[in-house]
């Protein structure tokens, strides 16, 4: 059996892939500031997500930061910026995981889109590295 295996895209598929990763900055962005209690109930945090709008401005400066630059260093920096944002993410999700939290499933599931999209964002920024 054949097992995919995870290389860095080229240069133009990280390109690509940055403008992906701007326009899911915006949507989450868009979830976090308009309805931060709905997610915040819906992983089963705390009843202080206030937080949660940080968050949506964090996802809002970086997604509109991957579409302000064409090419360079520019859009490196902004998408290792959302790597540390995935850590913050991983951070704040953390106590929906404990076994108390009626929620827990729907926080794994969260976890596991953000392990996914930090591989995307990490594999991105290398490649944009790569090319200095």
């Amino acid at each position: 059996m054949n097992l995919p295996t995870l290389s860095t895209p080229t240069r133009r598929q990280a390109e690509t892939f940055a403008t992906a990763l701007g326009w899911v900055s915006l949507g989450l962005a868009a979830v976090e500031l308009a309805a931060p209690g709905a997610l915040a109930r819906r992983l089963g945090l705390s009843k202080n997500h206030q937080f949660l709008k940080g968050f949506g401005a964090r996802e809002l400066a970086t997604g509109a930061g991957l579409f302000g630059w064409r090419r360079g260093r520019g859009k490196r920096v902004w998408i290792w910026a959302r790597v540390a944002g995935d850590a913050m993410d991983v951070a704040a999700l953390a106590p929906a995981l404990s076994r108390d939290n009626p929620k827990r499933a729907a926080a794994f599931a969260a976890l596991g889109v953000i392990a996914a999209v930090t591989v995307i964002d990490v594999l991105c920024a290398k490649a944009l590295d790569d090319e200095l």
